[in-house]
């Protein structure tokens, strides 16, 4: 089992708590490009825009079991467990709460809220990428995951 961090919104910051919540309530995780790239499983990571060739682990090296620790404006949002493989669809489909093209089905969500109620309390966790899977056992994300049942 290995963990992640990733951002679950479109390049719009102002909606990016109202986006990761849909997302998890419709029991996805997910990212996008600004313009198609197509299927991540057909493509080289080489071939991916430079800022953006992280995302490819996102359909070759994530599995079913992983954890993700889901931020919003550099605050952990919740904690949620891979239970599905990569899908690509051409068509995105906001009502459904799948807004990006490339996803997993996730299940186990768990909201940080719920876990430390007094916002006040909350220690902010850096995230400049999208997705980064964590290696680190000493950082606040890989610890905030570990520890969490």
């Amino acid at each position: 089992m290995a963990y992640w961090r990733m951002q679950l919104h479109p390049n719009d910051p102002q909606l990016a708590s109202q986006y990761a919540i849909s997302s998890l309530a419709a029991g996805f995780v997910g990212l996008d490009f600004d313009s198609d790239l197509g299927d991540l499983t057909r493509t080289q990571q080489q071939q991916l825009p430079l800022p953006q060739r992280d995302y490819w682990a996102f359909a070759h090296q994530m599995a079913i079991g992983d954890r993700v620790l889901v931020m919003a404006h550099h605050f952990p949002l919740a904690v949620a467990t891979v239970s599905g493989d990569y899908n690509y669809i051409r068509h995105t489909e906001p009502e459904l709460g799948v807004w990006f093209r490339h996803f997993r089905r996730v299940e186990d969500v768990k909201y940080y809220a719920d876990r430390v109620t007094n916002a006040a309390s909350w220690n902010p966790i850096t995230m400049t990428d999208t997705i980064s899977p964590l290696h680190d056992k000493n950082s606040a994300s890989y610890r905030l995951i570990a520890t969490w049942p």
